[in-house]
């Protein structure tokens, strides 16, 4: 474990002689990263695994069954912000065991600011949900709560507050779990709420998805099914609110192969990213409710109980075959400027390559590739390597910066490469000014994934960038900050 940490905090002093725009402040450990086939933390679609609230970092992990490694527990950890090197306080469910060797089977974690509960959905592919929420008040009086499973209830099948809901219809099959913090922009719509869950329901090829809303102290209740699957599903690549408070959502499609009676394992079978094609947009602005297109054009309204269809006219931004390489699920980010940003990659000239998709403040939407190295100045070669089901990368559009710069944290998929690279672009070079701005040559055995919150200083974090990363048997965060970004 100490191995690991020092060859990178090595790579990243090496790094700053290279460039002085990030600066490595920290680099603390969660715990040991279970050794399953397929993985479980560190995963694109995990939103999230870090987030700041009220002085405060939050975790959530998988670790191992100290006494059976074929068994993993849920687990969070917290530490305050306050003060330089901060050690990690962590628990784990011990009441709970985690068995399928599933990479769908992340946890994704969400805090309620008005009553302080912490919000955690977990283990789920395809199967009933699994959520558990704290006591009121833990985070929000953090210093009140003796951190310990204690603060959190029992497994919940359903959301507190939507009992009246019939469970093997609004809460079966249930996959990728996203929450997501309200800001003060979205607070017309959203009333009292101040967090919303995004989620699948439905088996890859055949789901749609809904949005639900929290209210402190009250519960949960149902804003609609917002994209519905006609013989496919929707793979989101994000969720995320603009400056305005308005929704922002990009996706690709999945068609359905009919696999009656194969042997379908849980991350094989026909149903495979070879069949995701084009990439879509929409957003609302008034929490979910309603939705348009690129046009301004409605084509969802949930009280009509009219959900977005693959149909549904002006959605589809981008065509891409089947078979052409895009990805699902990579990644999105809103600027402060409320353009959105999206990674994605595409097979259009016979070799797999990164690509950037972006929308104007004036609605024209952008999809350029990737710089390949040499061209790019980066050690690891990174925008040489994507392939079409490698490790995804990650957009950061830093919320302080005068530059209106745009991050990609891009890790490698060469063969046994744990590299990675941050790139960034500006919006007066039309994001095609493309350069490393930090790398490090190992470090990043799985997905990158990043803490939102702290990042934005309007929202109470302090501007570090925090990446979550699984270092070989380690589970890390790296701390950085933006010099000059």
């Amino acid at each position: 474990m100490m191995v690991n940490k020092l060859l990178l905090t090595l790579a990243c002093v090496v790094c700053e002689v290279y460039t002085a725009s990030l600066r490595v402040v920290d680099i603390t450990t969660l715990g040991r990263d279970p050794q399953t086939v397929n993985r479980l933390n560190g995963e694109s679609f995990q939103q999230d695994a870090l987030v700041t609230f009220n002085g405060y970092q939050y975790a959530a992990f998988y670790v191992d069954d100290a006494n059976n490694a074929s068994v993993r527990h849920p687990s969070l950890a917290r530490r305050a912000l306050a003060g330089q090197n901060a050690a990690w306080d962590s628990f784990s469910f011990m009441d709970y065991n985690q068995t399928d060797d599933d990479g769908h089977d992340i946890i994704s974690l969400g805090i309620s600011h008005g009553d302080g509960t912490l919000h955690i959905g977990f283990d789920q592919h395809d199967n009933n949900l699994n959520y558990r929420v704290s006591q009121s008040g833990v985070a929000t009086k953090p210093d009140q709560a003796a951190w310990s499973p204690s603060l959190f209830g029992p497994i919940l099948d359903h959301l507190p507050g939507l009992e009246n809901l019939d469970k093997s219809v609004y809460f079966i099959n249930i996959t990728y779990p996203r929450f997501l913090s309200i800001p003060a922009a979205a607070k017309q719509h959203a009333g009292d709420a101040d967090l919303i869950l995004e989620l699948r329901v439905g088996r890859s090829g055949l789901g749609d998805d809904w949005l639900y809303k929290y209210t402190p102290n009250k519960g949960w209740t149902q804003i609609g099914k917002y994209l519905e699957g006609v013989n496919n599903n929707a793979y989101i690549n994000g969720i995320d609110f603009d400056l305005r408070g308005n929704l922002q959502v990009t996706w690709t499609y999945r068609d359905y192969v009919n696999d009656t009676g194969q042997d379908v394992a849980v991350e094989a079978g026909p149903n495979g990213p070879e069949n995701n094609h084009d990439m879509d947009f929409a957003f609302s602005t008034d929490l979910g409710e309603t939705w348009l297109n690129n046009w301004n054009q409605t084509v969802a309204n949930m009280t009509a109980q009219q959900p977005i269809l693959p149909i549904s006219a002006g959605i589809t931004i981008f065509s891409s075959p089947k078979y052409g390489g895009i990805l699902n699920q990579e990644a999105q980010t809103v600027d402060s400027e409320g353009r959105i940003h999206v990674l994605n990659r595409e097979n259009t000239t016979g070799i797999e390559r990164w690509y950037h998709y972006w929308r104007s403040t004036t609605s024209h939407w952008t999809r350029t590739l990737l710089p390949l190295a040499p061209e790019l100045v980066s050690v690891n070669n990174v925008t040489g390597t994507p392939t079409v089901i490698g490790k995804r990368g990650k957009l950061v559009a830093p919320p302080s910066s005068r530059y209106g710069s745009l991050l990609a944290i891009l890790p490698s998929n060469a063969p046994n490469s744990s590299a990675i690279s941050i790139l960034r672009s500006t919006a007066a070079g039309h994001f095609r000014d493309w350069e490393a701005v930090w790398e490090a040559p190992s470090g990043c055995g799985w997905e990158p994934l990043f803490d939102r919150y702290r990042l934005d200083t309007s929202a109470g974090g302090d501007g570090v960038l925090s990446l979550f990363l699984v270092n070989g048997t380690t589970i890390e965060v790296l701390d950085l900050e933006l010099v000059d970004v």
